[in-house]
């Protein structure tokens, strides 16, 4: 059996169906519900706790000998990971692995509170982000309260894990620049595709409202939606548009925050989408935009970016992220959020000839579950 450990998080579901797909009846998942409580489909052994669970190890250990555990799964890396890995790995309660299924979070945020990467804009002492916001000042504020850093986190958690799980290699690179580790990289991607599933489904050109233009796709901080919104607030013309901010996820002060904004930059074009809707509808969603602007400095909302490129939808990064390079250099075309966005015009769909361009390099790298979910465990 594969031990899972993982936080109430979005991809977990996704998870669960795809490692039952390929491995059924070797799963048993362990679910730290830091969120609201969710309702799982899949009929595999599921274990629900609470992050300050007294009893945790020794349901650990209960865990283990019913199933006899061989390979343990880390979705993310949360608290007290570290503490989960050394007492299974001390008592012997595994025969395999450790699979760190890499989220980002845990290398970004070790990396900002150490300042070997910017992730926020305008950090300044007069500027609230600066204390919220993993920089070297929050981190002197966390270690005062107590709380325990990223960078901490993660120096605990390297030594026990072998395989750095992802798709994007340059933050496994990032993360061996800073850190020492003997984990080795295994392609694992949560939002890819079965064959059948795509074979079914024709690449067409979608039908995209001429002004409308898409910022970030969640109430997160790193997204930088300040520099964003303030960028189109001052287009000329930009009152022919309207601008939507996907926020039914993500941090609530950076949702109210956003709001706010919105509503005072751009007033009744101003529309933010807040309810969370079923998978097919959203992809429905993003089908439909034809300008997305993503204001990360790092590597995030990649699954959202790809269904946009693959739609036709007009895309522009900031140059510091990776994925601007990393997009550029599979041959879409990708703009440049500080260079190429300057006017209204800027701010129109793709042509025809581009669109279908972007469809057919995203067919063209299209990697499926049957690609590497087969030999995860190899």
């Amino acid at each position: 059996m594969n031990l899972h450990i993982c936080l109430n998080g979005n991809f977990i579901q996704q998870a669960m169906s795809v490692f039952e797909h390929f491995f059924p009846g070797e799963n048993v998942f362990v679910v730290f519900n830091f969120r609201e409580p969710r309702s799982y489909k899949e009929n595999i052994p599921i274990y629900r706790y609470d992050r300050n669970e007294s009893e945790l190890f020794d349901k650990m250990q209960k865990i283990c000998s019913m199933y006899a555990i061989r390979n343990v799964v880390a979705h993310g890396i949360a608290t007290n990971y570290s503490l989960i890995f050394r007492y299974l790995k001390e008592n012997n309660l595994f025969s395999g692995h450790i699979y760190w299924i890499f989220w980002g979070y845990e290398l970004y945020n070790a990396l900002g509170e150490m300042g070997k990467y910017k992730l926020v804009d305008d950090i300044s002492f007069f500027s609230k982000l600066t204390y919220i916001a993993p920089t070297p000042l929050n981190a002197l504020i966390r270690k005062i309260a107590g709380r325990q850093l990223y960078s901490e986190r993660l120096e605990r958690s390297l030594p026990y894990i072998d395989y750095f799980c992802f798709w994007f290699p340059y933050d496994f690179e990032l993360l061996h620049k800073y850190y020492v580790s003997h984990a080795k990289f295994k392609y694992f991607k949560y939002l890819s595709s079965y064959k059948l599933d795509v074979k079914k489904a024709d690449l067409i050109i979608c039908s995209k409202s001429t002004y409308k233009v898409m910022v970030n796709h969640q109430a997160s901080l790193t997204g930088n939606h300040r520099t964003i919104l303030k960028k189109l607030r001052d287009i000329s013309g930009i009152g022919e548009f309207e601008i939507c901010t996907p926020l039914s996820y993500g941090a609530d002060y950076i949702r109210k925050s956003v709001l706010k904004l919105g509503k005072r930059y751009f007033g009744n074009k101003y529309k933010a989408l807040l309810d969370l809707m079923p998978l097919d509808e959203y992809n429905k969603f993003l089908d439909s935009i034809p300008v997305a602007i993503f204001g990360a400095m790092r590597q995030e909302a990649a699954g959202n970016i790809m269904r946009l490129l693959r739609s036709g939808t007009k895309v522009y990064l900031r140059e510091k992220n990776p994925l601007f390079q990393y997009y550029k250099g599979k041959g879409f075309i990708v703009f440049s959020f500080e260079r190429e966005l300057n006017c209204a015009s800027d701010l129109q769909p793709l042509s025809k000839e581009e669109q279908i361009h972007n469809i057919q390099v995203a067919e063209k790298v299209q990697v499926y579950y049957e690609d590497f979910m087969p030999s995860f465990f190899d």
